[in-house]
């Protein structure tokens, strides 16, 4: 997200994670025309790059967050929004992480055009998406390991709404951890969503009677 930047980098930089004491949320609102490809799947986890003017891999050290945690629900439409974080969900938001996280040193790489996608952020637990408007929302602790801050691939909002910004998708954040509201737009991180289809029911229940007849066949 946005669908544009797959394979072309986005036009702004933003630097996420703070060394600051309090940390920071950061949410993001992404219309549902962003993810029609995946419709019916759950979301496991995402990725996010470096910037094009990174001239070194990041973190140059083991970076870690004593809590990193993710929740995703259904969202507004981002031209509209709110600046208290809960008013920008429209249902029940879900917990699908939570808990420490750990960058390894170098995991980020540079020289791309754009650069690769870095280490993935895996959920506790699955997000089927519906195919609603979407809202995730990041809240975690200050970084340790490293007092260099990464500069990530993001779409400006000086840009919109020409680039999609404030349009297709927008983002809000503070700097803190705890706040239940944001302070200000920030540019909208490049993120790359991991999803898995949904199994079949059927499928299973196929595989169930199978198994009950052959119990029978063997019984008899």
């Amino acid at each position: 997200m946005p669908n544009y930047t797959a394979t072309a980098e986005a036009d702004s930089q933003f630097f996420l994670f703070s060394t600051a004491l309090a940390g920071r949320t950061y949410q993001m609102i992404i219309h549902s025309n962003q993810l029609t490809s995946v419709v019916g799947q759950n979301i496991t986890g995402f990725q996010i790059r470096l910037n094009g003017t990174a001239t070194s891999s990041w973190p140059p050290a083991d970076t870690s967050f004593s809590f990193f945690n993710v929740t995703m629900g259904k969202g507004i439409d981002p031209a509209t929004f709110n600046v208290n974080f809960a008013d920008n969900f429209t249902g029940t938001p879900v917990s699908v992480r939570s808990g420490s996280l750990t960058f390894l040193a170098n995991s980020f790489s540079f020289g791309g055009s754009p650069n690769a996608f870095g280490p993935i952020v895996t959920f506790n637990t699955p997000y089927l998406y519906t195919g609603d408007h979407l809202t995730v929302e990041l809240r975690f602790s200050n970084m340790t390991g490293t007092t260099t801050t990464g500069v990530f691939d993001a779409v400006g909002v000086s840009g919109g709404p020409a680039n999609g910004y404030g349009a297709d998708f927008r983002a809000r954040w503070t700097g803190n951890a705890t706040a239940t509201a944001s302070t200000a737009n920030g540019n909208f991180i490049v993120v790359n969503f991991l999803t898995q289809p949904v199994p079949e029911p059927s499928s299973a229940v196929v595989s169930l009677v199978g198994l009950m007849g052959l119990v029978y066949r063997r019984r008899r």
